[in-house]
């Protein structure tokens, strides 16, 4: 949905901080909307900004248009959350454990799994 679609919905559809209320907030929204990204591209740079740093100008556009849009605003804080526990965990999942299961409890876990598809 691109952000013109969200400056015509109602404020009761778009909980966004200005979800064009009155003749102002649309103008504003408007003007917000065309000055920044769609929300697929915004979808898209929140992705990329796992991998490097966006300029700051992106980083601003990003951020007015979370002023239009909370569903992109709430994926962001959805992206922020998985860079902050993505970054507690260690580099490889090899140097969690070493531990394996035993193989007569792998052979008990397919034995039931065959039975619950023949179910």
């Amino acid at each position: 949905m691109g952000n013109a679609d969200k400056s015509s919905s109602s404020s009761a559809d778009n909980p966004s901080l200005l979800a064009g209320r009155n003749w102002f907030e649309r103008l504003l929204v408007s003007f917000i909307a065309k000055r920044t990204p769609k929300c697929r591209d915004v979808v898209k740079l929140l992705s990329q900004s796992m991998e490097t740093k966006l300029p700051v100008t992106t980083r601003v556009k990003i951020r007015l248009h979370y002023l239009i849009c909370v569903w992109c605003y709430r994926y962001g804080k959805q992206v922020q959350a998985l860079r902050k526990i993505t970054s507690s965990l260690p580099e490889h999942l090899d140097d969690c454990s070493q531990e394996t299961l035993p193989d007569l409890s792998k052979e008990r876990m397919k034995q039931v799994l065959r039975e619950r598809r023949h179910d």
